[in-house]
């Protein structure tokens, strides 16, 4: 899978007010941090970017909305989540919405990635 360009993200954060660019973008440090092996691909149909670890395959996606950024997990009821920071999207999705960058301390966002990796390689 081709790694994303800055180009591509800048492309798709385009039109989306500061602070929502801001928190997509700090969102995606940490994941790329927690991650450093992970790829990343833009989805323009889906308005986001994802991430395939190699070990792991999809393991989460970072969405811009107007307002706010998700950062998602496609098998996020099965997470540990004694924070409270995953709210629902869809039957087994989860997701922890961001309105401004460390609103959620890096570490716990690191937490849950870092299981998602586990539960993901089975």
């Amino acid at each position: 899978m081709p790694e994303a360009s800055g180009a591509e993200v800048e492309e798709l954060l385009r039109g989306h007010e500061a602070g929502v660019v801001e928190t997509a973008l700090w969102v995606r440090g940490v994941v790329r941090a927690a991650m450093p092996d992970a790829q990343e691909k833009v989805w323009p149909g889906w308005h986001g970017f994802g991430y395939h670890h190699p070990g792991a395959g999809y393991v989460c996606g970072v969405f811009p909305r107007e307002r706010a950024v998700s950062l998602f997990f496609e098998y996020g009821e099965r997470l540990p989540d004694p924070a409270r920071i995953l709210t629902p999207s869809g039957r087994r999705g989860r997701s922890v919405v961001l309105d401004r960058p460390g609103q959620v301390p890096e570490d716990r966002l690191t937490a849950l990635i870092d299981a998602a990796v586990e539960l993901r390689r089975g």
